[in-house]
């Protein structure tokens, strides 16, 4: 069709005033358009009841949005034949959306239409199957219908997708558990997105759901994630957990062989100290040098040395390593050490102490001096509330004047059996 422009002569007062009539008339059609749907969403947003909910369908009834208010007003006032009128008008105007189809399976549930409340779960999924505010409420339904493994089913997909509805959808599908079974089956058997899950719990704060999430990636088998695994270990220390810290640690990492020694790494013969987890920690403290010797050892090929050059105040507690042990059991602290040149009142020795408050269990004697390997020895009994305690390399400061320290002192053969 051919553009045209249509020309109205304008030769007489009647044609003009035609000409403005037919202008003011689609202004106004326009006016309308555009003004009543923001009129009709102010109204909806502001109402107080449902009186005010009606002048906003009437404004503009062509809305969905505004009819599922509605809806939802009549519903809370029990009036369920009006509120399924306004879902399905709502559902009449916007036949894809999947949102109006579950609130009247919600209904038919009310009005206990069973069968009629399962056709609008399968409906509803058809229309947006990874929605998961659909999958909440597929859940909730199914709930109400007595379909457990239909509520866990929709569970599962809301705790793999949605972090904010994550928690929530575990402790309901916790619930529905029964005694025997384990929670570990409400979770994904990808391993990708249980460490998603084991992640999100540690972001929210969610020791169960990430003690969880990572037992059943455990199951999965190796390689376990680095990062998610770092942080959900450095969790459990935190809290104290020994036992499961020390079971995740061993996943993450390949050291030496440690027997019954609950000491990581006692021995020192692995290539370098990883300052996290269960291995020894190094804090730089000025006027001590730690490293490695692999010239010097009482066993093996490597041991722990520290040089001093500082003055006789050092106050060190610079190597440590948190201790996984058994609450209320009896242990034997041992170690080889070795002075050279180490003159001072107040030489190196071993404490146990708890992590939190630094309130010794116990210590052995000090070495200090020039020496050959000499044993370090104590015994400790672990408290019957504690799990997790501190092994640390102490020099304490001297109580009488002396003079600066140096000199150097090995460490080797560490256990706590």
């Amino acid at each position: 069709m051919n553009n045209q422009a249509l020309l109205i002569r304008l030769e007489s007062r009647r044609s003009r005033a035609l000409v403005v009539a037919l202008a003011l008339v689609v202004a106004g059609a326009l006016a309308c358009v555009i003004v009543r749907p923001v009129v009709a969403q102010r109204l909806a947003m502001n109402a107080t009841s449902t009186e005010d909910l009606t002048r906003a369908a009437a404004w503009d009834p062509n809305d969905p949005a505004v009819h599922i208010w509605l809806g939802h007003a009549y519903e809370r006032q029990g009036d369920l034949d009006r509120a399924r009128a306004r879902f399905e008008e709502a559902r009449r105007l916007r036949p894809s959306e999947a949102y109006p189809v579950m609130q009247l399976g919600l209904l038919a549930e009310r009005r206990r239409d069973p069968q009629a409340a399962r056709d609008a779960i399968r409906t509803a999924l058809a229309l947006d199957p990874h929605n998961v505010a659909i999958r909440w409420d597929a859940a909730v339904l199914a709930l109400r219908l007595d379909d457990r493994e239909q509520a866990l089913h929709h569970l599962r997909y809301v705790l793999a997708v949605d972090p904010a509805q994550r928690d929530a959808a575990f402790q309901l599908g916790r619930a529905l558990l029964r005694p025997d079974e384990d929670s570990q089956i409400l979770l994904p058997s990808d391993p990708d997105g249980l460490t998603t899950i084991l992640t999100a719990a540690l972001e929210h704060d969610d020791l169960p759901l990430a003690n969880v999430a990572w037992a059943r990636r455990v199951s999965l088998g190796p390689p376990f994630p680095g990062d998610a695994g770092r942080r959900y270990l450095q969790r459990l220390l935190e809290d104290g957990e020994g036992p499961a810290a020390r079971a995740v640690w061993s996943r993450l990492i390949r050291g030496p062989a440690t027997d019954d020694n609950a000491v990581w790494n006692g021995g020192f013969e692995a290539d370098r100290l990883l300052g996290w987890g269960f291995d020894w920690r190094i804090q730089r403290v000025w006027g001590v040098d730690v490293a490695l010797d692999s010239l010097v050892a009482a066993r093996g090929r490597r041991s722990l040395r520290l040089t001093f050059n500082s003055f006789p105040t050092l106050d060190f507690a610079g190597v440590s390593q948190l201790v996984a042990v058994e609450p209320g059991r009896e242990y034997q602290l041992e170690a080889q050490a070795r002075a050279s040149g180490f003159a001072t009142r107040s030489g190196v020795k071993l404490e146990v102490v708890l992590p939190e408050d630094m309130i010794t269990l116990a210590e052995t004697s000090a070495i200090a001096g020039t020496t050959e390997w000499i044993p370090l020895t104590a015994s400790v009994r672990i408290p019957d509330d504690t799990s997790l305690v501190m092994l640390r390399v102490r020099r304490e400061r001297s109580a009488a004047p002396e003079g600066n320290l140096g000199g150097k002192v090995w460490i080797d053969e560490v256990s706590l059996r």
